[in-house]
């Protein structure tokens, strides 16, 4: 009976054991609670990425405490902004969409409209270019749809973005341009919009980016845009100044590992432009990425890892096959394949012709004793640059070959001219570089000694061979 008693008790005491009482967030006072919004708001408007990452944990924090609708649709607005500048960027993906999403039933509007804009822009940067009649439905669509958010561009930064980045998207250039000041003037708070006038190159000025970065100094994409510009401007330096901070502030965005990436291929820093592809090539596929790095590989005397890399992206034809081709019978002919580097040349003469394609299938065709066919190439790559002294030079080797000792020796001393003339434009441009102290040149400069050893070597030899067909055949030097 004891003993049953006590288990009554002991159950009695069990059921009766208060259980954990769930954590209520500290109440804040109304002063604090709007101190801490005007923040939020106004990292929002600093307009960079990093700015609005920031805001994105303030909001949050806030929305803990509130179920307010006003703060929920600042909230999803600001998470908005950050999925369309992780895709303009490729950043990868930081679920601000998917906050963005789950907040739309605490926001008494539609915000379908933004959605789309986010999945049309990530097909843009995601697809290859398609045949103009599978792009007009698309197109169709997307200015259904920008005319629908044309009415709502005056409610808020966010909007006005949105609806900047699918006009321009849609290539309605013309009916965007009349609304840009108006844009402006109605946002002129938020950074963000005039970010967005600034990343369209034709509304681009340097002036009004570099006051941006005044504004704001962690607006690493204006860093971006500034160092594309400077690209295109032929401002090496400058360009490399800036994206080299616009990836400190960025550094996982794909955009600025790619240019960054080709920019060290000009300064012939080809292991540093080969990390930065594979940092691209992290994010997503990317076929310019694969093949930077193949170029970079080849230019390092990895030719079989770029043979391989170009046998992967020779399986899509569509983009680039011509340049493919040039690299695989590039790193071909530099391990003595000449019938693949031949057939390669070929493939790449059927697509793209220039003098470097013309000049590398007249080699090949040379080492394979094509002579017809060779003369062929190593002319048409002379009629397009006349100052292609290889070209000259195995011309006179072909005339030599068959015994036309006039024409060979008309052309090895057009070689020997050539070479002289290459010297001094390498010799002056080596000059220049020497006098960048900063260590940004030293691997073009090292490039540029080794290219005027080559060119001097086959210099001498276009030299000797004027002598030895001037006294075999009688023909006087010039």
């Amino acid at each position: 009976m004891r003993i049953a008693v006590l288990l009554v008790v002991v159950a009695s005491v069990a059921c009766t054991t208060p259980r954990p009482v769930p954590a209520v967030a500290p109440r804040v006072s109304p002063e604090v609670q709007a101190a801490r919004l005007s923040e939020a708001d106004r990292l929002g408007s600093r307009g960079c990425y990093l700015c609005l990452r920031e805001a994105a944990v303030a909001y949050s924090a806030l929305l803990a405490l509130s179920d307010d609708a006003v703060l929920a649709r600042k909230a999803l607005e600001n998470n908005l902004m950050i999925a369309l500048r992780e895709i303009e960027l490729r950043i990868p993906d930081s679920g601000a969409r998917d906050a963005a999403l789950a907040l739309t039933p605490r926001v008494p509007s539609s915000y379908a409209g933004y959605f789309a804009v986010l999945d049309s822009v990530r097909a843009d940067h995601g697809a290859a270019k398609a045949a103009p009649y599978v792009l007009r439905p698309a197109r169709e669509e997307r200015m259904k749809l920008v005319v629908e958010l044309e009415k709502e561009w005056p409610a808020s930064p966010m909007k006005a973005y949105f609806y900047v980045a699918a006009a321009l998207g849609g290539g309605m250039v013309a009916e965007l341009k009349p609304q840009i000041d108006p844009i402006l003037d109605t946002h002129c708070e938020n950074l963000s919009v005039k970010y967005r006038i600034q990343a369209f190159l034709p509304t681009f000025s340097e002036v009004a980016s570099r006051a941006l970065i005044a504004q704001e100094a962690r607006f690493g994409e204006v860093h971006f845009l500034l160092g594309q510009r400077a690209v295109l401007d032929a401002r090496l330096a400058d360009a490399h100044r800036e994206l080299t901070r616009a990836r400190e502030l960025l550094p996982d965005s794909a955009s600025i590992a790619l240019v960054l990436a080709n920019l060290k291929m000009a300064y012939a820093h080809y292991s540093d432009a080969l990390s930065l592809f594979n940092a691209a090539l992290a994010a997503g596929s990317d076929g310019a990425a694969q093949l930077g790095r193949a170029k970079a590989l080849s230019y390092m005397g990895r030719h079989l890892e770029a043979i391989d890399l170009l046998d992967e992206l020779l399986a899509d034809l569509q983009n680039n096959p011509g340049e493919k081709y040039y690299w695989r019978a590039w790193n071909h002919l530099r391990l003595g394949r000449t019938q693949a580097a031949y057939d390669d040349a070929v493939a790449a003469l059927k697509a793209m012709r220039n003098n470097e394609v013309y000049r590398l299938a007249g080699m090949a065709s040379f080492s394979l004793n094509r002579l017809v066919e060779a003369r062929d190439n190593f002319d048409n790559a002379l009629q397009m640059n006349g100052a292609d002294c290889d070209s000259q030079r195995f011309l006179g080797q072909i005339d030599s070959a068959e015994r036309s000792w006039k024409p060979a020796f008309a052309r090895f001393s057009s070689a020997v001219a050539c070479y002289d003339q290459a010297l001094a434009r390498m010799a002056a441009d080596l000059a220049e570089q020497e006098k960048d102290l900063s260590g940004l040149s030293d691997g073009l400069i090292a490039s540029l000694r080794e290219e005027m050893k080559e060119a001097q070597a086959l210099r001498s030899v276009s030299s000797s061979n004027v002598a030895i067909i001037s006294k075999s055949a009688g023909f006087r030097v010039p």
